[in-house]
């Protein structure tokens, strides 16, 4: 009788509602139920509650597997009367949908949403908007690839959950998170942080929402080559999510997938991967369908089908174009590479590569945020640390500084007071001129703890810079090897001028200037002696030198410079002969002793 009439009231729309999610199933007759709903909703006077409905029967074309312009426009038309209302807090509230349909749905709005929510949220005050609003935030500069800010708004979200006691708030954030560090290769953090939220969601009897957890968490355990667990979990969330959640059962057929090429079940992971491609035609999650597609490269060149395999490598690389994430294109170029080449299309495997090569060397820096990202954030609490303990350092300077002052005020209203005791100001004089000496010791005592903590820090911070630079120098070798390795069967001439314009030599003669600058600023007195008894040191003598000082061994100086450890040794023996010494003196000790 409902689904015949035009117009609704609130009452009947709140019975629709309900009465679609407690079926929630991808039916012509909950579309047309839908529909009539959004025409009664434009009827309705006041802004707040027509806003409100707009944005619940939207949700609900969502959670049937709509993720299209239809439900962005309810959405906005949603978010348009919420914010005639003119109440910020509802509006704030409003504009998270839009934000979380563009999540979704990798838009390039993402980011300015995100920012004018947390502005929304800021202007309302309520700590459970702004939480949401860091949340949202820290999931668009993940989405951007920006891992330092994501990190920093999510941990920010994380505390103010927990100041409000909000779980299903922690366990979304954690969710968040979870991604972060997958993508910084911190597998355990990762997966820690998507058990936290399964065990949130639950104890909460949110199924449907442990379910995506425990998605997300086998997503992790595939990347470690984990099977067991995924083969533990993964039947457990998809027989939650089979016939409710369309995107996530697209998800599990993408990890079945992925599962039976590390089992080298080939067949069945071509039909999972089929399967997951069907149930996302609907939901059209082109992030989703370039993954799927690379997979089935994989797996179709596993069975060696190189055909079949550059048909889905063609796929991937024209979804990827549209999508603009850039490690989604990083990844179809590389496919597309491999797949070319394999068939014989030289000029296409070539020009895919070079494309991937300049991508990747404007990633760099990105592709490193794990080492970048990490070392940032113990040093920041680190410094917060060093800060805590030079303040107590100077307070106890302070109070030690008073102490002497007191006693010293109290020695001479005593030697006032007693004039006629000549014997009397005599001790006191000499007890204060003890306590005034020991007040001395320890001020320079603080004094020197506070110079032996800087100089701690610079020592931590110089060996992080020399790390930096070995990571960076073995990602530079790393693409000059696979340039080699395209030689073979590629353009020699075009692949030389690729491995020229690297240009690594030079980068990492520029860092090592950097590293050994900062070091001889750090012991510029050790470098000034050892310069003028030695004048014929080169350059690399000088490297090796500064590394010996700060107590490498011999295999991390062979990281560090790039060379084998056979090549220290001998590294080791010329500088022993230029330093003149003999077979019976320790070089290490020689070099302590400038």
């Amino acid at each position: 009788m409902l689904a015949q009439r035009s117009v609704y009231s609130q009452a009947e729309l709140d019975s629709i509602y309900k009465d679609i999610k407690s079926n929630l199933e991808n039916t012509e007759s909950n579309l047309i139920k839908i529909d009539n709903a959004i025409n009664s909703i434009e009827k309705i006077v006041n802004d707040t509650i027509a806003g409100d409905f707009y944005h619940k029967f939207a949700n609900l074309r969502q959670n049937m597997g709509h993720w299209d312009s239809i439900s962005k426009q309810i959405h906005q038309e949603g978010y348009n009367r919420t914010e005639a209302s003119g109440d910020v807090c509802k509006q704030v509230v409003s504009l998270f949908n839009l934000t979380r349909f563009a999540l979704f749905q990798d838009n390039q709005n993402l980011l300015d949403l995100a920012k004018h929510g947390m502005v929304l949220a800021n202007e309302c005050g309520e700590l459970k908007h702004i939480a949401h609003a860091q949340s949202y935030l820290g999931a668009a500069h993940l989405n951007a690839a920006n891992y330092k800010n994501a990190l920093r708004n999510l941990i920010d979200s994380e505390k103010n959950y927990t100041k409000i006691d909000d779980s299903i708030g922690i366990a979304m954030v954690n969710l968040d998170l979870a991604i972060v560090y997958s993508n910084l290769q911190e597998d355990e953090k990762s997966i820690a942080s998507t058990k936290k939220a399964a065990l949130i969601y639950k104890a909460a009897g949110r199924d449907l929402n442990y379910a995506v957890a425990l998605i997300d968490m086998c997503s992790s355990y595939l990347d470690i080559k984990e099977t067991d667990s995924v083969i533990k979990y993964l039947p457990i969330a998809h027989k939650i999510v089979e016939n409710r959640h369309q995107l996530a059962n697209a998800y599990v057929y993408q990890h079945y997938g992925n599962l039976n090429i590390q089992q080298q079940k080939y067949d069945e992971a071509i039909k999972n991967l089929n399967r997951g491609l069907e149930v996302n035609k609907n939901i059209d999650d082109r992030g989703l369908n370039t993954n799927l597609f690379n997979f089935l490269v994989s797996a179709y060149e596993a069975k060696k089908l190189p055909d079949s395999a550059y048909v889905y490598a063609l796929k991937s690389d024209s979804v990827s174009r549209s999508i603009g994430n850039n490690y989604e294109r990083l990844n179809s170029l590389i496919t597309l590479a491999k797949a070319s080449h394999s068939i014989g299309k030289n000029k296409q495997s070539h020009d895919a590569f070079l494309n991937y090569i300049e991508l990747k060397d404007s990633l760099l820096g990105e592709e490193k945020l794990k080492e970048v990202a990490a070392l940032e954030k113990f040093y920041e609490a680190e410094k917060r640390e060093n800060q805590i303990k030079i303040q107590k350092q100077e307070n106890d300077l302070l109070s030690a500084k008073n102490r002497a002052a007191n006693t010293r005020n109290i020695a001479l209203l005593v030697t006032l007071l007693l004039l006629g005791s000549i014997a009397y100001a005599l001790i006191n004089k000499f007890r204060l001129r003890a306590t005034k000496q020991k007040a001395i010791t320890k001020v320079k005592e603080l004094e020197n703890d506070n110079l032996n903590q800087k100089i701690e820090y610079q020592k931590r911070e110089l060996a992080s810079k020399a790390l930096h630079i070995a990571q960076k120098n073995e990602m530079l070798h790393e693409l000059k090897s696979d340039l080699n390795k395209l030689k073979k069967d590629s353009n020699t001439n075009e692949v030389n001028h690729l491995i020229n314009k690297l240009r690594f030599d030079k980068q990492i003669d520029d860092n090592w200037e950097q590293f050994t600058t900062q070091f001889m600023e750090m012991n510029p007195d050790f470098f000034k002696r050892i310069t003028e008894l030695y004048e014929d040191l080169t350059k690399n003598d000088i490297r090796l030198i500064a590394l010996l000082k700060m107590k490498f061994d011999t295999n991390t100086i062979a990281s560090l410079l790039n060379i084998s450890t056979e090549g220290v040794k001998k590294a080791r023996y010329r500088l022993r002969k230029k330093l003149n010494l003999s077979s019976d003196e320790n070089l290490e000790k020689h070099i302590m002793s400038f």
